[in-house]
């Protein structure tokens, strides 16, 4: 039987709806005339570019794609371009026809924040291929996921656990929950001078801080996979939580294809997390901005409050291109095949570069290694980790992601970056003063992979005979990280407290009001609401003096600092 999404009967008097016009949409079996599948002469293009199947596969593409075809309907909707008809001829030549199809909440084309009908389809095809209980779209990347998650799972008066080198919408979320970090210790990477993954041992040590403080943890929060490629053992954390009957939540915006192929790393949810939440655009094919949050079946977050957070967070008025690239994406995904090419460009590269003496490729044990080595980080809970190797640890590498140090042979990781896309066209993902980050993805090709390893290759030839004296000497000396200064704000306080800039001396046992972060390590030393300390401020500057950077100050030449107003 055909299907086609229809208004709903309107809601009962009182009723809280979005739009009331257009709230609740439900699936009833189609006539003839109204048929997500019918064809007419007012619809040129619907039917002819899909199979019946693939219009089963994608419920919102298709359902968005015919009433973007209905050529004869004259628009006095928003927004305001009219369906395209008053493109402007710039915008005109990038995005063709798109526009057409870049639609608000009309009938039959459902609503995000109440949806029944081919959003609400999607989102349940999404949840069916990560092996979720409920999946939701996100139309503000895995930043607005990481606030929804927070939100739904810690308030006034909790914790929430999360790594000291976290991206900042977990602090921002804290801002707005109004909960307390309680942070758990990284590893560091010694060779690279970055952080990588937390360790369920580095997790544990969290647990025992925030009952030292006499705080509730309402949830933990972990990256995995890192911008560097590191899958961190979710089992291991996710039992940890679960041990103090508390959700893992995990930033998997890097790792939205794990899972979907037998030669990927098992994802987050398969691996016993709560929730994930990935960015889909990112390794995926969805357009920029398009996420994704997965709830997992289990019932330790309940399903309402994320429901309620998406409704206070996401836009009444979400992109209809960014939801059905999402939709596509999955279809896409799904299918294992659509992954085997990316993953021999990567096995190919790998191959090819490991013969190059010299250019050092992260590997596995290299990070597990860094496990079993001591910080003294002085972040609100410390912990070096678990198992010191390969042989006892459970992290693991994304294959598709490609971390490279040319340090012995005297370039620096800006440097090989700044010649690969120069010299070669080769655009990386990242660069650190120590490594280039090589992002693979579903729409990466052998040609891609051919490409890198010439390019790398040459380099590599014009390189090797050259002195190398300097390589590494900023990883070498680089400091040990700070010690964390007292918490005197929490972040909501300290991000509404008047604020002032202040010789950076002089900043020395003030509250910080904003994130101070040395790369490397890309660990922040001092967060929004803790006191700068003379050890921070000191590794702050040996950190610039070698060529590194500091990342969140308003001030690039640390000559001033902000701290929150006396």
């Amino acid at each position: 039987m055909a299907w086609a999404w229809r208004a709903a009967p309107p809601p009962a008097t009182g009723a809280a709806t979005p739009h009331s016009r257009r709230a609740g949409l439900r699936l009833h079996a189609a006539d003839p005339v109204s048929s997500v599948t019918a064809n007419s002469s007012s619809d040129p293009e619907a039917g002819s570019s899909s199979s019946s199947s693939e219009r089963q596969r994608t419920p919102l593409l298709q359902a968005v794609e015919q009433r973007g075809n209905r050529l004869h309907e004259v628009p006095f909707h928003v927004p305001g371009h009219k369906r395209g008809g008053s493109t402007p001829p710039g915008l005109q030549r990038l995005l063709g026809s798109a526009l057409r199809y870049d639609l608000t909440e009309l009938d039959g084309l459902d609503v995000l924040s109440a949806a029944s009908g081919p959003i609400q389809a999607a989102q349940q095809a999404a949840a069916e291929a990560w092996g979720a209980q409920a999946s939701w779209f996100l139309v503000n990347g895995t930043t607005g996921g990481i606030h929804v998650a927070v939100m739904a799972t810690c308030g006034p008066g909790q914790a929430l656990i999360l790594p000291r080198n976290a991206h900042l919408s977990a602090f921002n979320a804290c801002v707005l929950a109004g909960c307390t970090p309680v942070y758990a210790q990284p590893c560091c990477d010694p060779q690279l001078g970055v952080a990588h993954h937390v360790t369920p041992t580095a997790l544990q040590a969290a647990f025992e801080t925030a009952a030292g403080r006499g705080l509730r943890v309402g949830a933990a929060l972990v990256v995995s996979p890192t911008y560097f490629g590191v899958v961190a053992d979710v089992a291991g954390l996710a039992a940890v939580c679960h041990s103090h009957g508390v959700p893992l939540l995990v930033d998997e915006a890097h790792g939205a294809h794990l899972g979907l192929h037998p030669s990927l790393p098992p994802s987050a949810l398969q691996s016993g997390a709560d929730v994930a939440i990935q960015s889909t655009h990112k390794q995926l094919s969805a357009m920029t901005q398009a996420a994704m949050l997965h709830l997992a079946h289990g019932g330790r977050v309940q399903r309402q409050r994320l429901a309620r957070a998406l409704q206070v967070l996401q836009s009444s008025s979400p992109s209809y291109l960014l939801m059905v690239s999402l939709d596509a994406a999955r279809a896409q995904a799904a299918d294992p095949q659509a992954h085997e090419e990316s993953l021999a460009a990567a096995e190919y590269a790998r191959r090819e570069l490991s013969k190059l003496p010299g250019l050092q490729l992260l590997s596995v044990e290299q990070a597990a290694a860094c496990e079993g080595l001591s910080s003294s980080s002085g972040s609100s809970s410390s912990g070096g980790g678990g198992g010191g190797g390969s042989s006892s640890s459970s992290t693991s590498l994304d294959p598709l992601r490609l971390t490279i140090s040319l340090q012995q042979l005297g370039l620096a990781g800006y440097e090989a970056a700044a010649a690969l896309e120069e010299q070669h066209g080769i655009v990386p993902e990242l660069a650190t003063p120590t490594c280039v980050v090589l992002a693979l993805s579903i729409g990466s090709t052998r040609q891609h992979a051919q490409a890198l390893v010439n390019a790398l290759q040459q380099l590599w030839g014009q390189r090797s005979g050259m002195s190398c004296s300097t390589a590494g000497s900023l990883v070498n000396t680089m400091p040990s990280v700070a010690p964390a200064g007292e918490a005197r704000l929490s972040p909501r306080d300290a991000f509404f407290a008047a604020t002032q800039a202040v010789p950076a001396a002089a900043a020395v046992g003030r509250v910080s009001a904003e994130l101070l972060c040395p790369y490397p390590p890309g660990v922040p030393v001092t967060y929004p609401g803790e006191v700068i300390t003379q050890q921070a401020l000191q590794q702050l500057r040996l950190v610039l003096q070698q060529g590194g950077t500091v990342t969140g100050c308003s001030d690039a030449s640390l000559q001033t600092l902000q701290v929150v107003a006396e």
